[in-house]
């Protein structure tokens, strides 16, 4: 039977994530678009650091003299 490389159970199924090519159950992934759990993380902290450095952009000009 196949192991999770993301939790390391057995599965009956395992899918091959699209970015790092590990083997992830449908527990440990998104079976639609191919993205293991660490891969999906990754994608929301890059978002996350857009966003952040449009809110530092914001403050800018702002600061008290």
């Amino acid at each position: 039977m196949p192991v999770c490389e993301i939790c390391g159970m057995e599965a009956v199924e395992v899918f091959t994530c699209s970015k790092c090519e590990a083997k992830f159950c449908k527990e440990c992934g998104d079976v639609k678009n191919t993205l293991c759990y660490d891969c999906q993380g990754w994608e929301s902290e890059e978002l996350g650091e857009d966003l952040e450095e449009d809110w530092d952009r914001s403050w800018e000009g702002t600061e008290p003299h």
